[in-house]
């Protein structure tokens, strides 16, 4: 598995299906859709809106490989298990924002950021986290630029019942579920289909009955979206 080749912010989550295949896990979180692609000790996670469009990405590759990012026209090669906390804060310094324990975090563009997160033993570049400053400000990466306003967090749908297993097998089929504020569903769309269309739109009549408890945004309960991934 390779990395991207491309920059895939703002690309329909197809562009990743095309070069990685189905991908091998997707789970709805509170800070947004995770679609992994992995294999071989590498993976590439993107988190997408609900309409499948990415809007950062999460590489982790073998020691030894190289991953070439632009940054304000000027670009710059980061290699896993070599790269280390004090050569990129050294030769980022023109760009650096903020840092954990763990992590640097860069400015790449007026509205795009990106963070290097280190082995905790080695100081060594562990996996690169490129996206927009919203998106990493919910992952927690980024300070939020008005601290004092009030604060609505988002709790994710939980699955409460359904009839179709998640399964296995090479072929996945992602889907979209679309919730009201009472947790039924209202409407279900093929995201990432498999090679097998009728068994597709038969899970699109399946999950329709599946139920959840709400996603609650400030403790209310409000309508959104699921995504599930299903193997066969």
């Amino acid at each position: 598995m390779l990395p991207p080749a491309v920059d895939l912010l703002h690309r329909p989550l197809a562009a990743l299906v095309r070069a990685y295949g189905p991908p091998s896990s997707v789970a709805t979180r509170d800070d947004g859709q995770h679609i992994v692609f992995a294999d071989g000790g590498a993976s590439v996670t993107a988190i997408v809106d609900d309409d499948s469009t990415i809007h950062a990405i999460d590489l982790t590759f073998p020691a030894g490989t190289t991953y070439a990012l632009d940054v304000d026209g000027t670009t710059y090669r980061f290699t896993f298990g070599t790269t280390t906390s004090i050569s990129a804060r050294d030769l980022l310094a023109a760009d650096a924002e903020t840092e954990g324990a763990n992590f640097r975090v860069f400015r790449r563009g007026e509205d795009e950021v990106f963070v290097l997160s280190f082995d905790a033993k080695t100081s060594t570049l562990a996996h690169l986290l490129i996206g927009d400053r919203a998106t990493l400000l919910r992952l927690g990466y980024v300070r939020d630029p008005v601290p004092d306003q009030p604060r609505f967090p988002f709790v994710a749908p939980v699955l409460r019942h359904t009839a179709v297993g998640d399964g296995s097998g090479p072929k996945a089929t992602v889907l979209r579920l679309d919730l009201d504020r009472a947790g039924v569903v209202r409407n279900v769309a093929v995201i990432v289909g498999s090679a097998d269309p009728s068994f597709d739109q038969q899970l699109v009549a399946q999950v329709g009955h599946d139920s959840y408890a709400p996603a609650k945004l400030g403790g209310r309960a409000i309508g959104s979206s699921v995504f599930r991934e299903i193997r066969h």
